[in-house]
């Protein structure tokens, strides 16, 4: 079943006025009309069943109890690499249940975003994923950071994935998780000691080398097996 969201909250009974994305989608993609039940997620998170009254409004139905969201907030701290499969990472991250992801212009980043309009797509990236895996809330994409914002996003709990690491830690259950991955050709030895010194614990993956878009879903698959 397709789901939106909407950016404000909503109530059973509500006849809500749908965005032109959202129509476009329903009615000229999907060829759908108002016997089709789909759902709709307001800012709150919860989510609804809905249907169309007309080409430019729904009616609300029953509120559903559902919670497809993590008891972890994880934090994913993902160094930019190159595009396609940055975008393809963040996709897959929203997938697995990831609460935000911060682009890092560490100092081998090889790909710098300047362009608003790569930011925009970025978050919309993030805002399909979430409506398809019938997420309650869309992830948070922040603007791209620098070293020093790091200590802006740490959680209770917070890891660097480094590739010369020998400790493969025993990732604990925590309320929140923030974790940082590096870019292509890993990151330098002196940013890879600042970033322990904020307290980043350095941790591995494993005996193999993984690229970086690898690195950041099995890091959050191995938190989310912790964390359900």
């Amino acid at each position: 079943m397709q789901q939106y969201f909407i950016d404000h909250e909503i109530n059973s009974g509500d006849t809500v006025a749908l965005d032109e994305e959202i129509l476009y989608h329903l009615i000229k993609v999907l060829r759908k009309d108002a016997s089709y039940i789909f759902r709709l997620a307001d800012r709150k998170g919860d989510i609804y069943h809905a249907h169309l009254t007309d080409k430019k409004n729904c009616l609300i139905l029953e509120k559903l109890d559902e919670n497809n969201e993590l008891d972890c907030e994880i934090t994913c701290i993902l160094s930019l690499i190159k595009s396609d499969k940055l975008e393809l990472c963040i996709q897959k991250l929203v997938e697995l249940g990831v609460k935000r992801i911060i682009p890092y212009e560490a100092k081998r980043s090889v790909m710098k975003i300047k362009d608003l309009k790569k930011m925009v797509r970025l978050r919309k990236i993030a805002r399909e994923a979430a409506e398809q895996s019938h997420r309650n809330i869309v992830p948070e994409v922040t603007d791209p950071i620098g070293f020093k914002e790091l200590k802006n996003y740490m959680s209770d709990v917070n890891y660097i994935c480094y590739e010369s690491e020998r400790n493969i830690a025993d990732i604990s259950s925590s309320s929140s998780i923030s974790y940082i991955i590096g870019p292509e050709g890993g990151f330098e030895e002196e940013e890879y000691k600042n970033i322990c010194e904020l307290g980043f614990a350095s941790i591995s993956l494993g005996k193999r080398i993984l690229r970086a878009e690898t690195a950041a879903l099995y890091m959050t698959s191995i938190i989310v097996g912790k964390n359900q």
